[in-house]
């Protein structure tokens, strides 16, 4: 069975070419998505897994503080070069460095929490979940776009199971049929709009797509 490579390497080569993978999807239409759901985040928002910063343009002023974590340093120093270009257009920002798992917020400390494509890469998404809600103020929403298994019986998915363990170690920990859905049924929030659609441009074991919002109740 394949490994995650203990010295990085692989990290550091998906750090380089998934910007220029991933800016094919957004020029095709991934933009349109992202601004679809993250342009509803209001008030002191989190994003987790930020990545190399494509969320960051659709964020608007009815944010009035945004704190953008990322574990990997890899992609942080990308995202570093990205808000110096071009900082969000938000009250406040500022970037931590930590994972999704064990978040260092105290709770019910954000009205909102974002995610894009980071549910297929943490080792223990239903952890993560669990921290979202957490950190959630009553009534609080989790905005997310997700890729995620194909449905049950499909070609696809059995495709996306036999692939997983060479699409983990190639794509620096992405797992191709993580079943996102049932995770946040199960995660104590109510899912308020869940939509089915494809990712724009992309390889067929991510692209069966889930874009939404959940809530945490009052």
């Amino acid at each position: 069975m394949l490994q995650r490579d203990p010295w990085g390497l692989n990290e550091r080569a998906f750090a380089c070419y998934y910007p220029m993978l991933a800016g094919m999807s957004e020029r095709a239409g991934g933009a349109d998505l992202r601004a679809r759901v993250m342009g509803q985040a209001v008030g002191r928002t989190l994003e987790i897994g930020t990545g190399n910063g494509y969320n960051l343009p659709h964020y608007t002023s009815s944010v009035t503080e945004l704190v953008l974590s990322e574990p990997s340093s890899h992609m942080l120093n990308t995202l570093r070069s990205r808000l110096d270009g071009a900082p969000p257009s938000v009250g406040t920002w500022q970037l931590v460095q930590t994972g999704a798992e064990t978040l260092p917020f105290d709770d019910a400390s954000f009205d909102t929490v974002t995610g894009g494509y980071v549910h297929c890469t943490i080792p223990r998404p239903d952890l993560a979940l669990a921290e979202i809600v957490r950190v959630l103020k009553p009534g609080g929403r989790y905005l997310f776009i997700e890729h995620v298994r194909a449905r049950s019986g499909s070609l696809l998915g059995r495709v996306q199971d036999a692939i997983e363990p060479l699409h983990v170690y190639v794509a620096a920990g992405c797992h191709p049929n993580r079943r996102t859905e049932e995770l946040l049924h199960s995660s104590g929030m109510s899912v308020d709009w869940l939509e089915r659609t494809t990712m724009p441009l992309s390889f067929p074991s991510v692209r069966p797509l889930i874009i939404g919002a959940a809530s945490k109740p009052d």
